[in-house]
């Protein structure tokens, strides 16, 4: 079992790193590790910032272990007659992976960085940021 740790990965910029903070672990099957997006949000709530969850499981069967994420990042913005953080509204992605026990350790690593990189490909970041898939 991976142990857990903060990540960095790259702002939409190509350069700059942001780091997701390692809120808490997962304490088993079902409970969700949790980070979040705390670098450079010292004015902005905790509820406000955002946050990668993910949860695994084993199917009814047994035969595959379930491995989903839910991703929200909001639209912070600050309230110009108030001047305190508001925010409206969140981006937010949820995915699925099924990991079926019964393949080569091989094959399971190679699906799971193939998909990994397509997720951060420049054709399906594009095709995310407008909305619309490939035409």
């Amino acid at each position: 079992m991976p142990a857990m740790a903060s990540i960095t990965v790259k702002k939409n910029d190509g350069t700059t790193d942001i780091v997701y903070d390692a809120l808490a672990p997962s304490a088993g099957d079902g409970v969700p590790a949790v980070w979040r997006q705390d670098t450079g949000n010292a004015a902005v709530p905790n509820g406000m910032r955002a946050q990668f969850k993910m949860t695994t499981g084993w199917n009814g069967t047994r035969t595959a272990r379930n491995g989903k994420f839910d991703f929200a990042y909001p639209h912070v913005f600050v309230n110009a007659s108030t001047g305190q953080s508001e925010s409206k509204d969140r981006v937010v992605f949820n995915g699925t992976a099924i990991i079926p026990q019964g393949v080569t350790q091989t094959t399971i690593d190679e699906a799971c960085s193939q998909l990994s990189n397509l997720l951060g490909s420049a054709l399906i970041k594009s095709s995310l940021k407008s909305g619309f898939s490939p035409t």
